[in-house]
């Protein structure tokens, strides 16, 4: 008796439930993945920092060879944007910028998305304004300026049209596309259920544009910067174009990349927020091609 108690009894191994195991593989795969992402971006980082490190090794060789004239040392270039921000000029010069640049992209943002939607929605007018949207989209912006400065003088009024005239074609030709090409599947759905074309237009095809039209927007706040500085050079000199073209004609160069720096800053920050809201607006998209 006492042999048969002490006698091991073979049981079977203890086996994890099926949702148990299904969830531990899901937190291995999402454990993965987020290493690999912080790789991707330590990687992403390294490679802009050595970018950074080249790009200012090649600004000192370039002075040491061909003087201050054709390339600044960096560390003159740091201290003339501290002297310019520490006296106000480039505060000052920075608010009327951002003056123009603001309501001139607020105008083009109005006005693209508006008769983005009224192309893109109704077909009809999409093709009887398509040609002129195409024909003013192709002509440079610069052979409007002198045409806009007879209409609306050398001033602000002015710099906002022409920032306008830069940028609204971007947005309204992506809004266009966006409206034009709104989920096929999604509108039949719509009508299946008896919607009308009001509701399908509003609350269908203008969310699925949504992303387009914030792409174009992000384009749209590119090109926003580039007039701004156009429209500040060849009009009235004010701003941070107004601070390039006297650092230009007096050749001091350290205040012209003082000046291009922060430009190059303004023009980074907005297309990474509106890349931001991109992302963030575009998550609610349902793609059917992945059945979710």
């Amino acid at each position: 008796m006492t042999e048969e108690l002490a006698t091991p009894v073979n049981r079977p191994e203890t086996l994890l439930p099926p949702k148990v195991e299904k969830a531990s593989a899901t937190n291995t795969i999402a454990e993965r993945a987020r290493k690999r992402r912080l790789r991707e971006r330590n990687l992403v980082v390294g490679a802009q920092v050595a970018l950074v490190i080249a790009l200012l090794a090649g600004m000192y060789a370039l002075n040491a060879t061909s003087g201050n004239l054709v390339m600044p040392r960096p560390d003159d270039v740091l201290r003339r944007s501290i002297q310019m921000w520490s006296d106000g000029t480039m505060t000052r010069a920075l608010g009327e910028s951002l003056t123009v640049l603001g309501l001139g992209f607020l105008l083009s943002a109005t006005t693209g998305i508006a008769v983005g939607v009224l192309l893109g929605g109704f077909r009809f007018v999409g093709r009887v304004l398509d040609p002129f949207v195409n024909a003013m989209n192709s002509t440079p912006g610069a052979a409007f300026i002198p045409l806009i400065i007879v209409w609306f003088g050398l001033y602000s009024e002015a710099k906002i049209v022409v920032v306008w005239n830069a940028a609204v074609f971007p947005i309204l030709i992506n809004t266009a596309a966006g409206i034009s090409n709104a989920n096929k599947d999604l509108v039949e759905m719509g009508r299946a259920f008896g919607a009308k074309r009001a509701t399908l237009f509003w609350n269908v095809m203008v969310p699925d544009a949504l992303p387009s039209i914030l792409s174009g927007l992000r384009i749209g706040a590119a090109i926003s910067t580039v007039g701004t500085v156009i429209a500040e050079l060849t009009m009235a000199q004010s701003g941070l174009g107004g601070l390039l073209a006297s650092a230009g004609n007096r050749f001091q160069m350290d205040k012209y990349f003082a000046v291009v720096i922060v430009l190059m800053v303004l023009g980074t920050l907005l297309t990474a927020l509106l890349r931001y809201a991109e992302t963030r607006f575009a998550r609610w998209r349902v793609s059917l091609s992945d059945n979710r």
